[in-house]
């Protein structure tokens, strides 16, 4: 749970420290207030990056080279820690004061998933994001996960410097722990799509998918023929990868296929699209619910909550927040819509966003 959020350089928001409240929390203002930019914040906070864009330093100021995103943030396991991220040219993690390599501790302590604008390319995009996905997922599920990641992308990266250079002898030695590490995370990645095939079928996302014509499935693509080992696949398209520079098959191919009543995704309307993805987002944080420290939740961010959902679909995803106890944050322009939400629930918790000023309204 994140109990305070302060923000320094990070688009229009005027520096500041915002209290939070454990479960719903609705941020209501006019298109360009900085609604989104806080809750980019949030998210570069907890995931190390933005969901508006690949670029960190476009999530500075304008007229700046350098932002701050701090926070408190308390889960069962750890209890209270103090986490931050800055950017000036490179980004840097700080958990308690002290400076860490990579981002991963803060992952464990402040798990989080999101619906947004951009959250539409989850299920119609490229396959980058669906594997963002997997490997959120994977990372919960097994805790050795990051440390494979990390060999295998390694060795991944040494056999394409190879190719490039066009040799195959070379780019043949790294394969050996490619295959391995590739082969240990593939199956991580895929006991993660099960366990999240499961809960999109289970009685806790009945309410998200209310409206859809059959149930969502979903399944694994390793990024190589089933038929063969990530070894031998290596062996098969060597010579195609010395021609192109790059290896063609691995995880690095990943991908994950969606459907709703044995139609692709894509093929749904905006309003099945949004359902499912609502429920996508939720399953993916029940899986770590179910996979993770006992009590510890995952903070749902809602940007522009009313956006293309009708009342089902709104009411779907916020009957969800109060069942599942999980923290939320939500952002819209319908002061109305804020009011009568956070007002039918005791703990909510209401503020008002103009020109990048958080004020609440408790």
């Amino acid at each position: 749970m994140l109990t305070e959020l302060w923000n320094q350089g990070v688009r229009n928001l005027v520096e500041g420290r915002i209290v939070l409240g454990p479960g719903l929390n609705v941020f209501v203002g006019g298109n360009g207030s900085g609604k989104t930019s806080l809750l980019e914040s949030c998210h570069v906070l907890g995931l190390g990056r933005s969901f508006r864009t690949h670029r960190l330093a476009r999530v500075a100021c304008s007229g700046r080279t350098e932002f701050a995103v701090a926070g408190e943030v308390q889960d069962p396991h750890h209890g209270r820690s103090r986490v931050a991220v800055e950017w000036a040219g490179q980004r840097r993690s700080r958990l308690n004061g002290q400076w860490i390599d990579g981002h991963w501790e803060i992952v464990r302590r402040l798990p989080l998933v999101a619906v947004h604008a951009g959250s539409f390319e989850l299920l119609t995009g490229p396959p980058e994001e669906r594997r963002r996905l997997l490997d959120w997922g994977a990372f919960y599920v097994d805790s050795g996960f990051a440390g494979e990641w990390q060999t295998w992308r390694r060795a991944h990266e040494q056999r394409n410097a190879a190719l490039r250079e066009q040799d195959g002898k070379l780019a043949a030695r790294f394969e050996t722990v490619a295959a391995a590490a590739g082969t240990r995370l593939t199956g991580m990645r895929e006991r993660f799509t099960q366990r999240l095939a499961g809960f999109l079928c289970d009685a806790s996302t009945a309410g998200l998918r209310e409206g859809l014509p059959a149930q969502i499935e979903v399944s694994f693509r390793p990024g190589w023929p089933e038929a063969e080992s990530l070894l031998e696949a290596y062996a098969r398209s060597r010579p195609s990868d010395l021609e192109r520079g790059f290896g063609q098959s691995g995880p690095q191919k990943a991908d994950l296929d969606i459907r709703v009543a044995g139609r692709p995704i894509r093929e749904a309307s905006r309003g099945e699209q949004k359902r499912v993805l609502n429920a996508l987002v939720v399953s993916q944080g029940l899986v770590q619910v179910a996979s993770g420290p006992q009590g510890l939740t995952p903070l749902l961010l809602l940007d522009d909550a009313v956006a293309e959902m009708d009342e089902t679909g709104l009411g779907g995803i916020m009957e969800a927040v109060v069942s599942l106890g999980w923290q939320c944050l939500a952002t819209t322009v319908d002061r109305g819509w804020a009011q009568r939400t956070a007002g039918a629930r005791p703990d909510a918790r209401m503020f008002h966003v103009k020109q990048g000023l958080v004020t609440s309204l408790d």
